[in-house]
């Protein structure tokens, strides 16, 4: 697996007062975006609940993938849910334990103006779609 801090998606962001890591190339975080039954095996329940059992956690206009969800953000049609959720999967690819992640999210994201974390989102998960297309490009 590659290291966290030097994998091509991951971003290093200032988000709730400090410099975190953001990546969404992580293989448990991809079982969680994959949605389904793949969130079903997911470690930790707190995660399954939190993203919604048996959906896409990135679903909304233009599908559950992270293309779609990348395409919401460059379009500003963008949802609360999409902000909360990108913002939640970058801190926990990025190693972040689920629960302090969803604690965070709680605390400066929920029921906040998104416009700023809308950022943060953006740039994750454009991080993990730029990416791939470069990579499909090389092979």
């Amino acid at each position: 697996m590659t290291d966290r801090s030097t994998n091509p998606n991951a971003r290093q962001l200032k988000f709730a007062g400090k410099v975190r890591t953001f990546n969404l190339n992580d293989p448990r975080v991809l079982a969680m975006i994959s949605g389904g039954a793949h969130l079903k095996r997911v470690a930790r329940m707190i995660t399954i609940c939190r993203l919604g059992i048996g959906r896409a956690p990135l679903a909304g206009q233009y599908g559950d993938t992270p293309a779609a969800c990348h395409r919401r953000f460059l379009e500003k049609v963008y949802s609360a849910t999409d902000v909360e959720n990108v913002i939640a999967l970058g801190l926990i690819g990025g190693g972040m334990a689920e629960d302090e992640a969803f604690a965070l999210i709680d605390e400066h994201v929920t029921g906040k103006p998104l416009e700023a974390n809308a950022l943060i989102a953006s740039e994750t998960i454009a991080a993990l779609v730029d990416h791939s297309e470069k990579t499909k490009q090389t092979h």
